[in-house]
């Protein structure tokens, strides 16, 4: 009897294992620079030495036995995307139930959830007691965002040319930049470019941070709070080890970090263009323009209110509402000063900011700024079809009209979006492990901010606090939140569909 051949169209598990063990095998080697780090400061390996192991296994055994395992179709793509970010968030989990200290997360639920927002590069955090923790184990939760902020599918269209078609449903999943595969002829080649904008800004922000510190301008910044804060500004991560955030380092660092973080929230494929290339004129970009005028106008606000309220004073209005502008509207969620205690006004600036992101092709999570400036110019067009019903009005962007598909999709991301934060705010609201004095501004603050991948919210989850009140089940579903923010919604859902499992 001959073989039973595949249906066409049948999802099969093997080659989305694969690129998942590949993958989630390959960034866990990555465990091995906190584990020489330990060894060079003569601190304990053993949050380290057994995830690597298990790294190198997986790694090695999905080389080894993949190998006559097929390149994955669209579908199995779109199924290891997902199943990545579950794999490294258990991955994750290891160093910190086998590395933690007193008020860290060595808890298996709390460990998750932190595992969870490092990759995802939201910044939330369950660790009450960041000082007591290692500094391995803290260079491990910095190197996780960083891992995560250039995106792991990236890696795997880097490293895994087999993918031909699938890549290209991988790679949207992560970056939704339109200029991506106009940098080269390959995508492959086009990936490797913008990971490569990435580490030239990643080192730039460490060796500025180093020679500040150096110079005396920045107090306590060592070689181990440079590279930790670079990793986590370039991601747009968040993640200090320190409980003040970047508040102790003073007005030098702060303002170098807030420029990076401008610079991280652009489409990156910009900078390759401009600089690599030589094309200035790539920065006449409609996106790059509006980011620009809605951070520039939340930082007017910002800085207003603050100085009328009397909250600082004129220069140090300035560099906080410059500052908290940036961190909170590109999902970074660094933090100078503990905002949850501003006036409304500036709050609710904040807020809205968590909803708007960074460009296309940026690291930033929430709905990206191309997102919102296409459904406003949709509510602009109903409203002036409504005024004069015969004209036929186009949405353009960049010079070019988009066609109803493409603003279909953006309006019902858009609408699902709010609608996951509004049902995210109500189900802890009503959870019974709740902390106390949650109310739903705050809820909804969490729930915003972990599926826009932000970080901290207000009240209870503000920029010196933490997650660690909220019950176990809770921060299952914030993970789960992180996860969906991060994949940006659709590739989640479609899983949930019985069409994406029949032929």
């Amino acid at each position: 009897m001959s073989p039973r051949r595949r249906r066409p169209g049948t999802v099969r598990l093997p080659p989305a294992l694969r690129v998942v063990g590949l993958v989630v095998g390959g960034a866990g080697l990555t465990i091995a620079a906190p584990l020489v780090y330990a060894l060079a400061i003569g601190d304990s390996i053993r949050a380290f030495a057994l995830p690597l192991a298990l790294a190198a296994v997986l790694f090695v055994g999905a080389l080894r036995l993949g190998r006559r395992i097929p390149a994955p179709t669209r579908r199995e793509s779109l199924l290891a995307a997902v199943l990545t970010w579950v794999g490294l968030s258990l991955f994750g989990i290891l160093p910190y139930v086998l590395g933690s200290a007193t008020g860290g997360a060595g808890a298996p639920i709390d460990a998750f959830f932190e595992s969870t927002a490092g990759f995802t590069a939201t910044g939330a955090t369950v660790i009450t007691e960041l000082q007591a923790q290692s500094r391995p184990l803290m260079l491990w939760r910095a190197q996780t965002q960083w891992i995560g902020g250039i995106g792991l599918i990236v890696l795997a269209v880097i490293f895994l040319p087999r993918l031909a078609v699938g890549g290209r449903q991988l790679i949207e999943t992560e970056v939704a930049g339109p200029q991506l595969e106009k940098l080269a002829p390959h995508l492959r080649a086009s990936t490797i470019r913008i990971v490569a904008v990435y580490v030239a800004l990643t080192v730039l922000v460490i060796g500025g941070l180093i020679a500040l510190g150096q110079a005396g301008l920045a107090p306590g910044m060592d070689s181990f709070q440079a590279v930790a804060h670079a990793f986590t500004t370039v991601s747009a991560g968040g993640f200090s080890p320190n409980p003040r955030s970047i508040e102790p380092f003073g007005p030098w660092v702060q303002w170098l970090i807030a420029v990076a973080i401008v610079v991280a929230g652009t489409n990156l494929a910009l900078w390759y263009r401009a600089i690599a290339l030589r094309r200035p004129q790539s920065f006449r970009d409609d996106e790059l323009r509006w980011y620009l005028v809605i951070l520039g106008v939340a930082c007017v606000v910002l800085v207003s209110e603050l100085a009328l309220a009397g909250t600082y004073g004129l220069a140090d209005s300035v560099r906080q509402g410059v500052f908290q502008a940036a961190s909170i509207m590109t999902g970074t969620g660094y933090a100078t000063a503990d905002f949850a205690q501003w006036s409304e006004l500036a709050l609710g600036t904040l807020f809205l900011l968590m909803f708007v992101g960074g460009c296309s092709g940026s690291p930033t999570g929430a709905l990206k700024v191309m997102r919102v400036v296409l459904a406003t110019r949709v509510v602009f067009r109903e409203i002036r079809s409504t005024i004069h019903p015969d004209q036929i009005r186009l949405i353009r962007t960049g010079g070019r009209s988009l066609n109803d598909r493409v603003i279909h999709g953006v309006v019902v991301f858009v609408l699902l979006y709010l609608a996951l934060v509004v049902i995210g705010g109500v189900l802890l609201l009503v959870d019974p492990g709740r902390p106390a004095g949650l109310n739903f501004e705050d809820a909804l603050s969490a729930s915003a901010a972990t599926i826009g991948n932000v970080g901290p919210g207000f009240g209870v989850v503000g920029p010196m606090g933490s997650y660690a009140p909220f019950s176990d089940q809770a921060k299952i579903f914030l993970s789960l939140l992180m996860v969906v923010g991060r994949l940006e919604i659709f590739p989640v859902l479609v899983l949930l569909t019985g069409a994406f499992w029949r032929d």
